[in-house]
């Protein structure tokens, strides 16, 4: 292993020991069983499928409630070493900032992916409630990367944490304005043209077209009238790459000019 690679492992176990003592990890994965636990007792009542309380699950607790936690945990991380005047002290030691950067985000990412399978282990114990569990390990493996998708949707909300730098509180603010907007425009994405700039760019939009393409059990007619709104793999994947790769960018420059 490289001394770089090494050195960006150490970084990463730091950022999430910050978490960890202020039990951020635990709320993370207790937020997980947020929207299954209702959403088991409806789909019980309505005798419906396991495929349903699925995408329910899926729809209300990873691109709703998941962009939310992940902001938090934003702020706690890049706040923290403000708040304690803790930089001062790392940057006496050969970090670059870019490399401090990169563990934050990396920790968003894990969390996001944690949080993500933690929401489908909710989500088969409610299932085994409501009926049959059907397609566990593919629904594993979208589980992992809707949680690494919507890791790149909040990416410029994280532009915003570090640009303004404010409290926790308009952290949370920013982030709460985001996901309901883009979560209200990806509910009524039928309403918009197919070739909208809103559904098109945002990524929540973006990746609630992706993931509508693998629901299964739609009617004939439903299927007619979202087929023009669903996308490939592989254009979802090019305008999250680009969402990333522009945001990662701008979070690492502001966050150098920020601190120096």
């Amino acid at each position: 292993m490289s001394p770089e690679v090494r050195e960006l492992l150490d970084l990463i176990i730091c950022e999430f020991a910050k978490i960890k003592r202020q039990k951020f990890i635990l709320f993370c994965m207790l937020a997980a069983f947020l929207f299954p636990i209702p959403l088991t007792v409806l789909i019980a009542k309505d005798s419906l499928q396991f495929e349903q309380l699925f995408k329910l699950v899926v729809t209300f607790g990873d691109f709703l409630l998941l962009p939310c936690v992940l902001s938090v945990v934003a702020s706690i991380l890049f706040f923290m070493e403000r708040d304690s005047d803790m930089l001062k002290s790392l940057l006496t030691v050969p970090v670059f900032k870019s490399k401090l950067v990169a563990a934050k985000l990396f920790v968003l990412l894990i969390v996001a992916i944690l949080y993500s399978i933690t929401g489908l282990g909710a989500t088969i114990i409610g299932g085994l409630v409501v009926g049959a569990v059907e397609g566990v390990v593919f629904k594993l493996g979208l589980s992992v990367i809707l949680g690494m998708m919507l890791f790149v949707s909040i990416l410029p909300v994280v532009i915003l944490i570090v640009y303004f730098n404010k409290s926790y509180i308009f952290s949370i603010l920013i982030a709460f304005i985001y996901s309901i907007l883009n979560f209200g425009i990806s509910l009524n994405m039928l309403n918009f043209a197919p070739n909208n700039a809103l559904i098109t760019v945002l990524p929540i939009p973006v990746i609630m077209r992706w993931w509508t393409s693998y629901w299964s059990g739609l009617t004939k007619e439903y299927l007619v009238m979202r087929k023009p709104y669903m996308l490939s793999t592989l254009v979802c994947a090019g305008i999250l790459f680009l969402i990333a790769a522009i945001s990662v960018l701008l979070i690492t420059f502001i966050y150098k000019k920020q601190e120096d």
